[in-house]
């Protein structure tokens, strides 16, 4: 969630319209998604001084086009034309997104709101926002979840907003985090946003790797691959059940998601079908085959550069052998074997979440951010 805050040479007229599902990137009524990325990139500037996490056309139009898992809404505020035709991309000023989940969490609507810097605080925000939560409400939902990045966490000597965990530290003048509280959210949680300037030292990688390895034993076995092989599918479905328990969520009114074989297919076809790819790391305890943990890198068509380190777990019946660092290292090195040209990771983990910032800081992430998980109760 974004705040509208910043400065407006002139007010405008605008206004709120709801944007359908299209087939494709070309289609003639994309106009809007269109537009919604190129918002969304003056966002992620605006914030962050880079545009590495906005979302692009095709990811965004294949998003509404899979909602197996969630119901999904969009919106966007475009401005009044003078000349009374209708709007085109350049027209868009904001949009509000809005995921319902089908099958669990069913009490809960994921709430997004971007406003492009050159059109804030003239209520664009607070309307898309306003419209997002309605229907979200209208649907029966009672716990309304927002997310909003900063570019620094705050210092232990000023001023800061500190969420219900006590880890981690926004600055006060956060604007996202301060428009979300002005709705009657809570700040829950606090994210830390993690870089990785690439290369990374073969030598030392190597080191952490057979150091793991030795920690591990023979008992665990790693397996790479660029996609997921149906037959481990299963596997993979558990690590990421476990991911909606097992990881810090402080108070936020999340439960068990549940994966199988089925919505890991789905997941696997959304991401291609947005012109991603996963890079996976899975590890196998060879006593009883189960797969124990893992770890993807998203990579996207277009942007070489950089990767996104998604979600990366060791279930808690097979910790103490190292395997967070492990699928790490190995998926660190596949990377830079596959994958030459990139040149830094992005990732994110809970300020509470002590031993994977741990293994994040020993491998060469540095501080880039901070996001805030922010909760809001009907």
């Amino acid at each position: 969630m974004t705040s509208p805050t910043g400065y407006a040479p002139e007010p405008t007229t605008w206004r709120i319209l709801e944007v359908a599902a299209v087939p494709a990137t070309d289609h003639p009524d994309a106009w809007a998604y269109h537009g919604i990325a190129a918002v969304d990139r003056a966002v992620e500037t605006a914030t962050l001084g880079y545009d590495d996490l906005a979302r692009t056309v095709q990811t965004l139009v294949s998003g509404m086009l899979h909602q197996e898992y969630a119901d999904k809404r969009r919106f966007v505020a475009v401005l009044d034309r003078a000349d009374g035709e209708a709007p085109t991309a350049d027209d868009v000023v904001g949009y509000g997104f809005l995921a319902l989940p089908r099958d669990d969490n069913t009490h809960t609507a994921d709430v997004y709101v971007g406003v492009h810097p050159d059109h804030r605080r003239r209520g664009i925000g607070s309307a898309l926002a306003e419209q997002a939560e309605r229907a979200a409400a209208d649907a029966g939902r009672t716990t309304f979840f927002g997310w909003s990045l900063s570019p620094r966490e705050a210092a232990q000597d000023e001023e800061a907003l500190v969420p219900a965990t006590g880890a981690g530290r926004l600055p006060a003048d956060a604007g996202g985090a301060r428009f979300a509280l002005g709705r009657g959210y809570t700040l829950e949680q606090v994210e830390r946003m993690s870089r990785l300037d690439l290369p990374v030292d073969a030598d030392a990688l190597a080191t952490f790797e057979a150091e793991a390895r030795a920690k591990a034993g023979a008992d665990y076995v790693t397996h790479t691959w660029e996609g997921i092989p149906e037959e481990w599918h299963e596997g993979y479905a558990r690590l990421m059940t476990r991911m909606s328990t097992d990881v810090p969520q402080g108070e936020l009114d999340f439960g068990e998601e549940t994966w199988d074989a089925a919505r890991v297919r789905t997941y696997l076809a959304s991401r291609a079908d947005s012109g991603e790819r996963l890079l996976t790391t899975l590890v196998v305890h060879v006593p009883s085959g189960e797969v124990a943990g893992g770890t993807s890198f998203l990579l996207q068509d277009g942007k070489p550069a950089y990767v996104f380190q998604e979600e990366t777990i060791a279930l808690k019946e097979h910790r103490g052998h190292r395997l967070g660092m492990l699928v790490k290292a190995v998926n660190l090195r596949e990377l830079a074997a596959r994958y030459p040209r990139t040149e830094r990771v992005h990732t994110f983990n809970a300020e509470e979440n002590a031993h994977m910032l741990g293994i994040n800081v020993a491998l060469g992430f540095r501080p880039s951010g901070a996001e805030a998980a922010l909760q809001k109760r009907l």
